[in-house]
Formats: C-alpha cells, sequence, structure tokens
C-alpha cells in the first residue's frame, strides 16, 4: 500500500518509485494495477450535528466518467463519494442514497435538474440553494471578461456582486438593481437579427446571461433563510482540483480502475 499512496498522493512516477525500490518500471505498474482491481474500506462518519447543510458537485473526466461528492458544511471530509459513467437524476440518486436519513436543512449545488430533482426526492422539506459561484462564472463566460455593449458590462458588473452578498437587505437591493437592468436594455435583449425567412436574436450571449439568472431566482438568496448554510460550492473544488491530478497518471486504465484510484486516494488522506 506504500508504493499506491507514494504514487497518488506523493505523486512518485513509476520510474521513481522504481527506483526506490529497485525493480523493473514495468513491476511497479503492474503490481498498482493489481492493486486498483479493489477499492478501499471507505468509512464514511454521518455521526455529524443535524439539521445540516449538504454541498454537492460533480467533476467531469472527459471519456471516463464522473466523480459525485457530497459534504456537510462545517465537517472536514465527504459524506459520500461516488464514480459514474454520467451524471444524471439516477446516478445522484444512488449517490445520495446512503444519506437519506440525515436531517438535511438544505442544499447546494450547481442547478443541473438530475441533480436537484434528487436531492428534492430524497430531502422534500430542505431548501435549495444554487452555488452564486457557478452563476457568475457562467454569466462570465457569456459575456466574456470585457465584454462590449454597456448592457454586458453592467450585467457582469452585478454578477460579480452576487458572492459577496450576505444580508437580506443586500439581496433586495441587488435584485432591484437586476429588474431596472431588464427594463433598461429591453429593446436591446429583444432585437433581431434577419436574414431571408430565418431571424434569431441579435444578442443571444447577453439574453442568455440574463435568463440564467433569472431562472435561479427562486433559489438564488435561500441560504439567508438558514444560520448554518452556505451560497457556494467552493468547499468542494479543492477536493477536485486534488484528485484530477491523480488520473492523469493512470492513463490507458480502465473506468474501474480509475474510480478505483479516485477512492484510495480518499482513503490515503482521509485516513491520514
Amino acid at each position: 500500500m506504500q508504493v499506491l499512496r507514494r504514487y497518488l498522493i506523493d505523486g512518485d512516477t513509476c520510474e521513481q518509485l522504481a527506483k526506490v525500490y529497485r525493480v523493473n518500471a514495468e513491476t511497479i505498474r503492474r503490481r498498482l494495477a493489481r492493486i486498483l482491481e479493489t477499492k478501499p474500506p471507505l468509512a464514511i462518519d454521518l455521526n455529524i450535528p443535524q439539521p445540516c447543510w449538504l454541498m454537492t458537485d460533480a467533476t467531469h473526466f472527459k471519456r471516463w466518467g464522473c466523480l459525485l461528492i457530497t459534504k456537510a458544511l462545517g465537517t472536514k471530509y465527504p459524506l459520500a463519494i461516488s464514480f459514474h459513467e454520467k451524471e444524471c437524476f439516477e446516478t445522484t440518486v444512488k449517490h445520495l442514497e446512503p444519506l437519506r436519513r440525515l436531517s438535511v436543512a438544505g442544499y447546494t449545488t450547481d442547478g443541473k435538474k438530475g441533480l436537484v430533482m434528487a436531492h428534492q426526492l430524497l430531502f422534500p422539506d430542505a431548501g435549495h440553494q444554487r452555488c452564486l459561484v457557478h452563476i457568475r462564472m457562467k454569466v462570465q463566460t457569456l459575456l466574456t471578461a470585457s465584454p462590449k455593449l454597456s448592457g454586458g458590462k453592467d450585467l457582469l458588473c452585478l454578477s460579480a456582486k452576487l458572492t459577496g452578498i450576505k444580508t437580506t437587505r443586500a439581496a433586495q437591493a441587488w435584485w432591484t438593481d437586476f429588474c431596472l437592468w431588464q427594463e433598461k436594455y429591453q429593446l436591446v435583449l429583444a432585437q433581431r437579427t434577419y436574414r431571408g425567412k430565418s431571424w434569431w436574436y441579435t444578442h443571444r450571449n447577453l439574453r442568455r446571461a440574463g435568463k440564467h439568472i433569472l431562472n435561479a431566482a427562486d433559489s438564488l438568496f435561500v441560504f439567508l433563510a438558514y444560520p448554518n448554510s452556505v451560497s457556494n460550492t467552493n468547499h468542494l473544488e479543492g477536493l477536485f482540483g486534488q484528485r484530477k491530478p491523480a488520473l492523469t497518471r493512470h492513463r490507458g486504465l480502465s473506468r474501474t480502475k480509475i474510480a478505483s484510484a479516485l477512492f484510495w486516494t480518499f482513503y490515503f488522506l482521509n485516513k491520514h
């Protein structure tokens, strides 16, 4: 297990490990592949203060699949970790099933439909908070970091203020400003470009950015109604960032062994 730990956690390559253990690099590869045929005994501790606030997010590994992680606010380690071929309602329900008995006050997600529906099924009385960081990043992706239109500049500035909102009064003021933005640029958002019998909205990305915020209206500031809540899933981003490098060192392995490598990484970090 020390070989696997050095490989996953310390970042040693097979060639480096071969020199340490005085064997051929191919021997190290075979040894690692054999260990990765099994999964570690991940002990998930559900003995946490309740009601709790959950954060769930997924990170995708291109053709390999996606890693789902759920963590409770105030806890050091994840409550649920699972690897699936794709992120959808069915896989999220399977992921969250072990947590069904928890008393959940609310949860924060990136707003993807399958993810939200799964939480609603298992925790019907809990509040749902959209991750404000995801919303801000989506708006910036649509508008770019330097929009040319004044409407884009104003909306980008508004979205940047989302993550700084901490009070109900600030949330109300922000929403008023957003409504004023909609009124001010109503004609710009409705402007169309025609080509023959076809047409499209001239400023499609600006329109999409506004719609993205509008569609999240009911879950923008839910966290303000709960004492122990969070408006983003930043707590999970560091976990994802530490796991992806482990995957790149397993090129050529099957999806099952890739999932096993990720689980072993969590096992070593949680154990030590």
